[in-house]
């Protein structure tokens, strides 16, 4: 009877275990999204916005064509922390793609990825 204790209770303490580190994990991926709307929920504050139209070749099979572009950079701040944000929407592609980081030269890292 020993034996079946110690196997139950192994193995509960495994599953509670497992399921604990899945939490975890699952919260750590869910904090690397980041999107203006989220991190303005965040209680993040908008400093400086700036909209441009770039105009941009087509891809294929337009690539004769022309596509604009609407880039539009944040920079936000939540106490003593500073975010910059880009936001690409492809008028050919009908995207938007959208990405935050620490420093303008690494988020058009992210968004040329």
């Amino acid at each position: 009877m020993n034996k079946k204790k110690l196997l139950l209770t192994a193995s509960v303490c495994l599953l509670i275990f497992c399921w604990t580190e899945l939490n975890l994990s699952y919260a750590n991926e869910s904090a690397e999204i980041r999107n203006v709307l989220e991190l303005k929920r965040q209680g993040w504050e908008v400093l400086e916005k700036q909209s441009e139209i770039e105009s941009r070749p087509g891809l294929k099979p337009y690539q004769s064509l022309k596509r604009e572009v609407l880039v539009v950079k944040y920079q936000l701040r939540k106490g003593a922390e500073f975010l910059f944000c880009l936001v690409e929407y492809d008028s050919q592609l009908d995207t938007i793609r959208e990405a935050c980081d620490v420093s303008q030269e690494k988020v058009k890292k992210r968004l040329a990825q």
